[in-house]
């Protein structure tokens, strides 16, 4: 009896690709905007054909006709942080909700909980939780404004119209440290949880850093 073999071709993608491929269909998406309403929506300000975005205390430059994304200092984002950049001015509709939520409470919040646990949550309490006066000194210099919760949290504008807060209670000998990021509701509208998870690691990574340079 014969018998019929059929070969399968597994294509791997590389993560560089992946990135090149998301920016492209970013790019091509918001060239169909009109820029000046996305600035809007965006808090964003047009100039030439570029679009200055602030990102957290940076300002990123989007150009619309080449195509490409940029710090003000000429160097560039990382792959990940130009893809939730370009999601940002697609999704963003120039409201913040004044409602705080829970990384679990957006949709697909419970698929990259592990992530956003993982990348972004145990950092900081590595960081700053038998320690929070260090969070409040870093926040400080990035630029945060103090709110009372926890032992130290501050609520930061990632984006201009995506509000985030982090908070740090310190441990002790029977209760272990904590911490917790919030976000503006309004995220859910403008970006998906594994952005979210993202832009919650980039968080903490610049808050360690900072607190580390002291």
């Amino acid at each position: 009896m014969a018998i019929d073999i059929v070969h399968f071709a597994l294509v791997i993608v590389a993560p560089g690709e992946r990135y090149i491929a998301a920016v492209a269909k970013a790019f091509v998406e918001l060239k169909a905007r009109d820029i000046e309403s996305v600035a809007s929506n965006s808090g964003g300000v047009v100039s030439g054909t570029e679009l200055r975005v602030a990102v957290l205390d940076r300002t990123a430059l989007v150009d619309t006709d080449v195509g490409t994304v940029r710090w003000d200092d000429g160097t560039e984002p990382e792959d990940t942080l130009k893809v939730i950049l370009l999601h940002y001015l697609l999704g963003a509709d120039g409201r913040i909700d004044g409602e705080w939520m829970s990384f679990r409470e957006f949709e697909s919040g419970n698929l990259y909980y592990s992530a956003f646990h993982g990348r972004a949550l145990v950092q900081l309490i590595s960081a700053f939780g038998s320690n929070p006066s260090r969070l409040a000194a870093a926040s400080v210099k990035l630029g945060g404004t103090r709110v009372e919760r926890g032992d130290a949290s501050f609520d930061f504008l990632f984006f201009p119209y995506l509000r985030m807060n982090v908070t740090i209670w310190r441990g002790d000998d029977e209760v272990p440290a904590s911490a917790n990021i919030l976000f503006d509701a309004a995220a859910g509208r403008i970006l998906g949880a594994e952005d979210l998870a993202h832009i919650a690691e980039d968080i903490a990574e610049t808050l360690e850093r900072l607190a580390t340079s002291e």
